[in-house]
């Protein structure tokens, strides 16, 4: 991470040069991953990593490492002139905010163990997940596969699923199978305000030491003929620098029109007005959509609009 913030930063050409291995995992960097990917998927790491910074800091960490358009291929020497100005402060107490940004960057990637023995927070962090909801089986059935990193040693993991009733859904119950494929088992499993929150906690192979990844994958299927709302959204609750979705409806049935859901806030995820990022089902029905630094509490998806829904 030291080196990556030197001459033009994020815009270094090839930039996976520059890369250490570690990084290069971090990120899901592959050897067979253009440049353009490369740098898509180091930007969206770094930004994740430093969700949680105060304003200052993830401002040091856009301008040190270059993430900004508007000063790309500058030099470090003049976006910290560009840093300094921003906050009102000389030079050198400028380069003082990046090498705190980016000491920060270093303990998230790679945590120091007794430093995360004190960690009150979840110990871990999703490095990506990949979402596939299937409309095109008898009842919507969805996979999660997540890849998380832990940041102190941990030996399970809480993830939680809505399922928001329909308007005129007046059944008491709802319900929905939820199972894990690999990587984990169940520990517990609750269900809140009749069953439209599911919170599980899942008990892992072993502990997982800092800094150590591993990849699971969960299976949610609802019961034939519970209705759903029309859409899923992601809304990650730690830090998460990757996430995909595809959704693969039939094709003899599928939707008026489809659309992103990129960092829109919770409430506004029930608006039915399709957005303009529009998604046309492909030959075999599917959509798919890709999103990067990710921020904690904002929702990242797809919804659809059938013919009986709102007009397009």
């Amino acid at each position: 991470m030291l080196d990556l913030r030197r001459g033009p930063g994020l815009h270094s050409s090839p930039l996976h040069r520059r890369l250490g291995p570690r990084l290069a995992d971090l990120c899901g960097v592959s050897p067979a991953d253009s440049e353009s990917a490369v740098r898509a998927k180091v930007r969206a790491t770094l930004l994740a990593l430093s969700t949680d910074f105060p304003g200052d800091l993830r401002r040091a960490v856009v301008l040190g490492y270059g993430l900004d358009p508007a000063h790309a291929y500058l030099r470090l020497d003049r976006r910290t002139d560009q840093l300094a100005r921003e906050l009102s402060v000389q030079q050198r107490t400028a380069r003082r905010r990046i090498d705190e940004a980016v000491a920060r960057l270093v303990r998230a990637a790679v945590p120091d163990i007794a430093a995360a023995s004190t960690d009150t927070g979840p110990g871990w962090y999703l490095r990506a997940m990949n979402a596939l909801l299937r409309l095109d089986t008898s009842a919507p059935e969805l996979y999660e596969t997540r890849s998380v990193v832990a940041i102190r040693p941990i030996d399970e993991l809480t993830v939680q699923f809505s399922l928001p009733r329909q308007p005129d859904d007046g059944d008491r119950e709802h319900g929905v199978h939820a199972d894990v494929l690999f990587g984990a088992r169940i520990r517990e499993l609750t269900r809140h305000n009749s069953g439209q929150y599911v919170r599980l906690t899942l008990a892992l192979p072993r502990t997982l030491e800092p800094g150590e990844r591993h990849d699971l994958c969960l299976h949610y299927r609802l019961p034939e003929g519970q209705p759903m709302r029309e859409h899923y959204v992601f809304q990650p609750l730690a830090p998460c620098a990757h996430c995909s979705v595809r959704l693969r409806f039939p094709t003899d049935g599928g939707p008026v029109t489809a659309w992103r859901l990129d960092g829109v806030p919770p409430r506004a995820v029930d608006e039915r007005t399709p957005g303009p990022d529009r998604l046309r089902p492909d030959a075999v029905g599917e959509v798919t959509s890709a999103f990067g630094g990710l921020q904690q509490g904002y929702a990242y998806g797809i919804a659809w609009a059938f013919a009986d829904g709102p007009p397009a």
